[in-house]
């Protein structure tokens, strides 16, 4: 765990969460369920379709939480008085969308 204080703990312990999730986004896309079911000759076409969605919404979550990374890693502590900075950079942040 990070020593930092304040604002730069909370975002080095959210990178740290969305990287484990990003790791579980990879190894879901590499799920061989498609494939066993195929080889095993079950034809269940609404199956089918359900895993495809939940396939495409995870890498597009995968995408967003990459792209979330990216905006909060570069997110730092600014000099001066932290109270009235860290609101600044959390509206800066919010603003981005």
């Amino acid at each position: 765990m990070s020593k930092k204080k304040g604002l730069g703990r909370d975002v080095n312990s959210s990178i740290e969460i969305m990287d484990s999730l990003l790791s579980a986004l990879k190894e879901f896309h590499k799920m061989p369920l498609k494939r066993g079911l195929q080889s095993s000759k079950i034809d269940d076409e609404k199956l089918a379709k359900a895993i495809n969605e939940t396939m495409e919404k995870a890498f597009n979550l995968n995408i967003m939480v990459e792209d979330l990374r990216t905006q909060v890693s570069g997110t730092k502590m600014p000099k001066g008085n932290s109270r009235f900075a860290t609101l600044r950079v959390v509206t800066n942040f919010l603003s981005r969308d």
